[in-house]
This record gives structure tokens, sequence and C-alpha cells, in this order.
């Protein structure tokens, strides 16, 4: 019995993601270095082997009925497999689940977005935002596609886009560690929630960042992370306002005070 549709569509996929892996392993430029570039090959490798396995298993069959959601266990660790390498080695711009593109045609899974870098200022923020809902879009446009369609196209845009998102890791990193890069967390004095633009302005003669409880709590926290806190309070710099979580409070009075001297 041949290979179903859907696991021919896993199948296109692997290989895909195996070209891509391979070229990317064969770039001039220094990234990914050598330990990245090995990386790329064994996870190419798997891929192929994943890419075999799924187009030559038979398919099982229950009650004369075939089977179509389950994958062999040759293709299912050469995938796991996979994805441990692309965890341990960040740099190469594949995510740590990638194997969730080869997947989707035969689980039916949804596509995660990479971990968020919880940028600090604003313009790093713009730019992973759109990294992620250029991704976001890409995913939609997989899920939707009948297993028969091509889907070359669609996985080099993603992963382009992983790619992407990888340098700006690598640069956020770099810039992190240089000391006039590190802007010191201004001190947020609580206040009491202002009822008015003028209460805040009060406020400001006397401590340059303060922050308050917000009453109403539909706000997103100002973070771009693939699933958005809801901001429980503001953080305000000199009258330039972020709406943010507890958890990312000293990133948004970063961020406050930067959007401030965007703004001049």
């Amino acid at each position: 019995m041949p290979a179903t549709p859907n696991a021919l569509a896993a199948a296109h996929r692997a290989n895909t993601i195996a070209t891509i892996a391979r070229t990317r392993a064969a770039s001039p430029a220094p990234v990914p270095n050598a330990e990245g570039r090995a990386a790329l090959l064994e996870i190419a490798a798997l891929l192929e082997t994943a890419a075999h396995s799924l187009q030559t298993e038979e398919p099982g069959t229950w009650d004369g009925i075939v089977i179509t959601n389950t994958m062999d266990w040759d293709a299912s660790h050469a995938l796991r497999t996979a994805d441990e390498i692309a965890a341990a080695h960040p740099a190469i711009g594949f995510p740590p689940l990638f194997s969730q593109y080869v997947t989707a045609p035969v689980y039916g899974n949804e596509v995660d977005l990479p971990p968020s870098l919880l940028p600090g200022g604003p313009v790093l923020i713009a730019r992973e935002g759109d990294l992620f809902a250029r991704l976001h879009a890409i995913h939609g446009h997989l899920r939707l596609i009948p297993p028969a369609r091509d889907t070359t196209a669609l996985l080099e845009g993603a992963f382009a886009l992983h790619w992407k998102h990888a340098l700006l890791t690598a640069s956020e990193a770099v810039a992190a560690h240089r000391p006039y890069n590190r802007p010191a967390v201004p001190a947020a004095v609580e206040i009491p929630t202002p009822a008015t633009t003028m209460a805040l302005s009060r406020a400001h003669k006397e401590h340059p960042t303060v922050t308050y409880g917000l009453n109403d709590r539909r706000l997103p926290c100002f973070s771009s992370e693939p699933a958005p806190h809801t901001a429980v309070r503001m953080v305000s710099h000199l009258g330039a306002r972020v709406p943010t979580c507890e958890q990312h409070r000293d990133a948004a009075a970063v961020a406050a005070r930067e959007l401030h001297d965007t703004h001049g």
C-alpha cells in the first residue's frame, strides 16, 4: 500500500527543510560557525532519513480504514533528534521545535513561534513584532494548504524569517554586553492611580518615572511575546507611558524612557 497523501506532504516538508539546512551550512558567511555548520548538516541527514521513512513505510489500517495520523518510529525518532540539535544550537536559526512544520500534515498540530527576545527598546520590539506577524501569516497559509500542494516557497519564507530572528537575537546579546548599551532601569516610584493627566503631570514634577495600577485591565503588556500578557499597571517616564504586566515592569521602565527620548 502506498504512503498516504499526508505522509507524502510531511516527507516533502522534511526534504525541503533539509535542503534549507544544507544551503545554510554551505553559506560563506561567518555565521553559522563551524559547529553550527556541522549541526545543520546533521539535521539535514536526519530530515532526509525521516522523509525516506515517511515515503516508504506502509500505512497501518483499522477495520479496513487507512490510518493517516500516525508516524512510524524511525521518522519520529529522527525528527525528535533533529529538534534536540536545533535547540542546542540556537545560532543556526532553526527554532527548537521546527519539526512541527513536518508533522503538521500528519498530526494537524500548530507551529509555534520562536521564544520572544523580550527586547527592551521600542525599535527592537517593533522589529521582532514584525517578524512574528510575518511568521504567523505563513503559518496560517501552511495550515490551510491541501496536502498535495507544494509548500516549498512557504517553508523557505518561514525559515528565512527564523534566520532573521536568530540574527536579531545575536545582535541583541552583543549589544546587551556593551556597557554603554545597558541602560540602568529607571527607579519607577509607585503612586496612586492618577485620575487625570494633570495629576500625572504633578507626580512627574517629583519623580521622572512613576508606576501605577490600572483600573481597566483591557490593555496588553507592551512586550511582543506570541501570547501577550495582560497589562495590570502603567509605567510613565515624564509622560511617555507603557502598559505592562508585573513580569516586564523593569523592561517597561526602560521602554518608557526610550519612548520619551524617541519623541524628543
